[in-house]
């Protein structure tokens, strides 16, 4: 399959050129490349031997399937315009990686007689230079065969780990990569405010917590939640939670609603601790 099936790109930023580069190294043919950035698509191209072409029905019209890899608002309205000039043929794969959206957002390409769906990297990319963070990473699929069956062979070739997403579940899906990813970043964030707050240099809070949440990810790679968990409330060790809410109250008020609400998510995790003490914590977490 890998030396007949050819690939086109409409859109070669964070995701797709993580993945034209991965699909390459994969032995597929990368054939046809379309940006808005000239200058990224042709580094690319170099790289793995594509054309840059100048319009996305260039693309279409190159390739046996089609990843729309551009932002989760173009998707639709480009799909469609390929669509109104016919370029969409019966038998072609046509295929977005937002994780936002179902097939509902290729129906035009449908309509045409293509096969749609959906191939949703679990993973933050940011270009073809981290094409090797698929590696691992679990995909969502959401396609109906024969291009389910095409796609989980993509994703094993570059060695992923797919799994088929029913389409019902997606928002639900989306936010726990939301949560996971982008709220773990915003974490991280205050963190850091915190540590600026109480006047540690940059080239220290920079970096600081950094080894920390290495190591609450490798925890959780070997061992549930639950089980995971460390710190003050897993320890129900309220007098350390109160001091927090204190210095939180004084210097900065506005992280408090969130230190509240992310202790009340973690006690329900602490299940081990006497039911004193969690009664204790409870209180010292709610809003009052």
């Amino acid at each position: 399959m890998n030396a007949l099936i050819t690939i086109g790109f409409i859109g070669v930023g964070r995701a797709g050129g993580a993945l034209a580069a991965a699909f390459h190294g994969a032995g597929y043919r990368v054939v046809a490349l379309h940006s808005r950035s000239i200058e990224r698509a042709t580094e690319l191209a170099h790289q793995i031997g594509a054309a840059v072409v100048e319009t996305p029905v260039a693309v279409a019209h190159a390739a046996d399937l089609v990843f729309l890899t551009v932002s989760d608002a173009a998707v639709t309205p480009v799909c469609r315009m390929i669509a109104a000039t016919g370029g969409w043929r019966a038998g072609q794969g046509v295929v977005h990686c937002s994780g936002a959206f179902g097939r509902e957002a290729l129906v035009d390409a449908a309509a045409s007689g293509a096969w749609i769906g959906g191939f949703h990297p679990l993973q933050t990319l940011a270009g073809a230079k981290t094409a090797t963070r698929l590696r691992g990473a679990y995909i969502a699929i959401d396609a109906d065969p024969p291009l389910a069956t095409i796609l989980h062979a993509l994703a094993h070739a570059i060695g992923a780990i797919p799994f088929d997403l029913d389409a019902r579940h997606r928002a639900l899906y989306h936010a726990a990569a939301v949560m996971v990813a982008n709220y773990t970043v915003a974490l991280y964030a205050c963190g850091t405010a915190l540590l600026e707050n109480i006047g540690l240099p940059e080239e220290v809070r920079a970096h600081a917590l950094l080894p920390l949440l290495r190591g609450a990810v490798e925890s959780l790679e070997n061992a549930p939640p639950d089980v995971a968990l460390t710190g003050p409330i897993v320890r129900g060790d309220d007098g350390t939670i109160a001091r927090h809410i204190a210095a939180l109250a004084t210097h900065m008020p506005s992280l408090l609603p969130l230190y509240r609400e992310l202790g009340r998510v973690t006690l329900s995790l602490a299940r081990d601790i006497p039911a004193q003490q969690a009664q204790a914590l409870a209180a010292l977490l709610d809003d009052g």
